[in-house]
């Protein structure tokens, strides 16, 4: 049923997509691509948060379709940042992020990394920083 679903979403994006594509679509692509691997998100896991194939992805990745804007939100939104910074409106609100401690970075790649789990998982990673912060404050 998952596959069915997920055909008929490709199929209706593909014929959404059948236009050529500008070179404002390259624009978008590199953007999202460029957010996309800084977040370090692989592209598995985001086609699965997505519900869309690899291939699909590839397509938008490289500018050769155009991307739905209902999917471009979606990919706004699982990135952590706003449709402006994928359309190039605006830049990332992440601009800070030069002026953090290594350390913190590190902190908050890995956030990111959690932000993609499943939710049964996110919820157990949350379990997991609470006990170890009651640990740490009663010592």
């Amino acid at each position: 049923m998952q596959n069915q679903s997920l055909i008929n979403r490709e199929c209706d994006l593909a014929e959404e997509n059948r236009k050529p594509t500008s070179e404002r679509t390259q624009e978008i692509a590199e953007r999202l691509m460029h957010v996309r691997q800084k977040k370090a998100i692989n592209q598995r896991d985001f086609c699965a948060r997505l519900g869309i194939s690899q291939p699909m992805m590839s397509h938008y990745e490289r500018g050769e379709r155009r991307i739905p804007s209902d999917l471009l939100a979606e990919m706004a939104a699982i990135l952590g940042v706003s449709s402006d910074v994928l359309l190039g409106l605006k830049r990332s609100a992440n601009k800070s992020s030069q002026e953090m401690a290594p350390e913190t970075k590190k902190l908050w790649k890995k956030f990111q990394q959690v932000a993609i789990l499943p939710e049964h998982d996110q919820r157990a990673v949350i379990r997991l920083i609470n006990s170890l912060a009651r640990t740490k404050a009663r010592s």
